[in-house]
This record gives C-alpha cells, sequence and structure tokens, in this order.
C-alpha cells in the first residue's frame, strides 16, 4: 500500500511531501497552477508503467514510500532519461526516450501517419493518439522498439498501486471508429476524420445490463446443478440443523429474495417460512444450504446496487428517480412515474451518476482510486453530501482514494483530510 510520495521540483518550482490519510481518503487542494492534477497522473503513470509521462514531465525526483518499507525513486537525468532506483540502489536500467528510434519508426510505419501538431492516427484503427498515448498504447505492439523507452517495469516490488483514475471529462468517453476503408479508397487520408464519442451514462447503463444478465446466468447455472444432484444429497445428508439457527439463517435468504424483488431481478416470489419440525432437520439442512450457494452469487452485487440507487434517489434527486432493470441495466422516471431519457438527466445529475457507478461497479478491492475535481456540475448542497457517502463507498468498496479539489464545500468538515500544496510548498521555501 502507498504511504508517502515525494517530490522535488515539480515544474522546476515545488518540493512536496504527501502523507496519505489513514482514514482511506485525502484530499489535495491549492490554487490552480501548483500541480494537484499533476499529482494524480504521476500515480496514474506509475501504475500503467506510463515512462513516457516521466520523460515528459518537469521534475528532479519522486520518491514513492510504501507500507513494508518498499521505496521506488525515479530520479529525472537530462532531457530524454530517467533514473529508477528501488530501496536507494539503481535498478540497473533508465527510461531512456531515443528520439531517433521513434522517428525511424515513424518513417518507415505505413500504419501511422502524423495529422497534426502532436496528433497521429493509425490507420489500422482510425484512432488518434496525442504523442504520450502513441508511444504509451501502439509502440510496444513493435519489439524491435520495445527496449527503447515504453513500459517502466518494477518487478519484485509487489505493492506498487493498482489505480483507477476518475478525470475530470467522465460525461462522454471516445469510442474506436473502427475501419473505414472507403475513405482510404476514396484518397481522402488528408481530410481531419474526428474522433467518435458516446455519452458515459448510456455506456454504463448499456454495461449494467450486462453484468445483471451474466449475473442471473451464474445463479441459473449453479441453481441448475445443485438441483440435478438434490435428491442424491437429500438421501445421504447426516448432519442436523437447530430450530435457531434455521430460522437466523432462513430471515437472511428473506432479505436476499427480497432485494432480488426490489431491483426485478427475480420473478421468483419469496418462500413462505417452512415450519421447522425436528423430523425435517435433516431435509431443512440440505434446503437452506442449497438455497444460501443458490444467493451467494447476488450477496455483492445487491450491497452495490442498493448503495447506487438509495444515494441517487434519498440524497441527491428531488423531482426523479433511478430504478434497477434487466432490460436496461438502469432508467429514470420522473415523480409521477413518467419515463424519462438518460439523455434528459442534466449534466449535473449525469456526472453524479457515472461518479458513484465508477466508484461502485469499475473499481475493484485494494486499488488506489483518483479522483480530479469531483464538484464539477454539483450543486452546492450535492457537494457537502460527497464525502459522507464516498466513506461509505470505501468502507464497502474496500479502497482508498485521492481527491483533487477547489471545492471548500466538497470538504465540508473533513479538513483533517486536506493537504494544502500552496501551504507546503510556502513551508518548504523558507
Amino acid at each position: 500500500m502507498l504511504k508517502r510520495i515525494k517530490i522535488e521540483k515539480l515544474f522546476d518550482l515545488f518540493d512536496y511531501t504527501i502523507e496519505l490519510k489513514e482514514e482511506g481518503i485525502t484530499i489535495l487542494t491549492g490554487p490552480n497552477g501548483y500541480g494537484k492534477t499533476t499529482i494524480l497522473k504521476i500515480l496514474d503513470a506509475l501504475a500503467s508503467k506510463n515512462g513516457f509521462f516521466f520523460i515528459r514531465l518537469l521534475f528532479k525526483e519522486i520518491i514513492f514510500e510504501f507500507s513494508g518499507r518498499e521505496v521506488v525513486t525515479l530520479e529525472k537525468k537530462g532531457a530524454n532519461e530517467v533514473l529508477i532506483k528501488i530501496d536507494g540502489k539503481s535498478y540497473g536500467r533508465s527510461i531512456v526516450f531515443n528520439k531517433g528510434k521513434v522517428s525511424e519508426f515513424l518513417r518507415h510505419n505505413p500504419f501511422i501517419r502524423e495529422v497534426g501538431d502532436d496528433r497521429w492516427l493509425d490507420r489500422r484503427t482510425d484512432s488518434f493518439y496525442d504523442t504520450e498515448a502513441l508511444l504509451q498504447n501502439v509502440l510496444p505492439n513493435f519489439q524491435e522498439f520495445s527496449d527503447s523507452l515504453l513500459p517502466i517495469k518494477l518487478p519484485g516490488i509487489p505493492r506498487v498501486p493498482s489505480v483507477y483514475f476518475i478525470r475530470e471529462q467522465r460525461l462522454l468517453r471516445p469510442v474506436q471508429a473502427g475501419r473505414r476503408r472507403d475513405i482510404y479508397q476514396k484518397g481522402h487520408m488528408d481530410e481531419e476524420i474526428p474522433n467518435v464519442f458516446c455519452k458515459t451514462i448510456e455506456e454504463y447503463a448499456k454495461e449494467l445490463r450486462g453484468t445483471i444478465k451474466e449475473t442471473l446466468a451464474r445463479s441459473s447455472e449453479i441453481t441448475q446443478e445443485l438441483d440435478s444432484s438434490f435428491p442424491r444429497r437429500l438421501f445421504d445428508q447426516q448432519e442436523e440443523i437447530s430450530s435457531s439457527d434455521f430460522n437466523r439463517r432462513f430471515g437472511r435468504v428473506k432479505d436476499i429474495q427480497n432485494a432480488l424483488g426490489k431491483y426485478g431481478l427475480s420473478d421468483i416470489k419469496e418462500d413462505s417460512h417452512p415450519t421447522y419440525k425436528q423430523e425435517n432437520a435433516k431435509a431443512l439442512c440440505v434446503y437452506i444450504d442449497d438455497i444460501e450457494k443458490k444467493l451467494a452469487v447476488f450477496a455483492g452485487f445487491l450491497d452495490k446496487l442498493k448503495t447506487f440507487t438509495d444515494i441517487l434517489n434519498e440524497r441527491r434527486f428531488t423531482f426523479k428517480r433511478i430504478d434497477i432493470s434487466k432490460d436496461d441495466g438502469f432508467k429514470f422516471s420522473t415523480e409521477h412515474g413518467k419515463p424519462l431519457a438518460l439523455g434528459d438527466l442534466s449534466s449535473g445529475e449525469q456526472q453524479e451518476v457515472v461518479l458513484l457507478y465508477e466508484l461502485l461497479f469499475k473499481v475493484q478491492p485494494g486499488t488506489l482510486v483518483l479522483i480530479d475535481e469531483p464538484e464539477i456540475s454539483l450543486h452546492v448542497a450535492w457537494q457537502k453530501q460527497f464525502l459522507d457517502d464516498l466513506f461509505k463507498i470505501v468502507e464497502l468498496q474496500k479502497v482508498s482514494v485521492i481527491i483533487a479539489t477547489h471545492s471548500p464545500q466538497i470538504i465540508s468538515d473533513h479538513w483533517d483530510l486536506t493537504i494544502d500544496l500552496e501551504e507546503i510548498s510556502r513551508c518548504s521555501s523558507i
């Protein structure tokens, strides 16, 4: 787990020591230009092994300290080299940007075309890249250039965090355009071909629909497997279950069944409570074991759905509500029940849905989540509620979070979680 970041001469100006908060949420504040977003990008680049980012970044040294006392140091050596150190010792390999080899690659590669200032087109996929993305996403596929820059490889450092970066631009997502052979054939390669974007909220609704479908399919497989072997296991059962244990476990089963019905994920009516009889104790033991196994696939998923819908319906939307749907993933309606298109939501409402969805359904346990300006388009009242909701998500998802924000409303009464970059800079210059 990452504990501390030390940066010397960021932008050739700032020296920072940033201690991550034990509460699991660290908030970076400060005026524009002090590097809040850049610090998030530094962590993202470390996790994604994006060497070119550190080549382009202006700094002297960055030290990452992890629990377990592992220390990774990146030291800038001139304009085109970064030295890697592990626990203070040279790693034996630098990140080197070899301009000559990159130029040679571009001159001899028919698939890459320069279409503007810091803009490249990959003709195979019609995808556009800036130089950083080109070097990170395209060149690694060509073995002869893989040693000239590209990923930072850090074997033996198991605690480099898994990072999920929720960026400032959240409402639109780039979509790969696919091959456009007709454009090539007509000789229009010199014309600008725009990137294709989709609305994030629509993509996430489709994604949740797919997740629901997959979860129901897994549940069905488990049910079929258990039902097919039920008679044999019933006859072979030796262990009995007590009345109190059965009632306790069946109470939890009923809660899950009720939740499945609430979210429209089950057409099966709630089981009536079987009457416990001692002579049926063995059969009831098999019965309750099977139900729990059938429903186990929904346990964590239902917690996420509940948090997602409760936050939006109880604390965010006043005249609208969100509902979970097998057919739509999630959908919205007015307070009078009239359906709303996803695009009918305001930008602030879409920001809230997208942000919550990513935190709950796209982030894995143990991840370091980076959130850039969560306050964008959010009403002041929503901003004030944000951290309280985030604490619930941190506990549910078992993640840690670093936030970059300008908003005192986001911070609310949690100033103990803030790190003021302007104050650190002022103190370090004394």
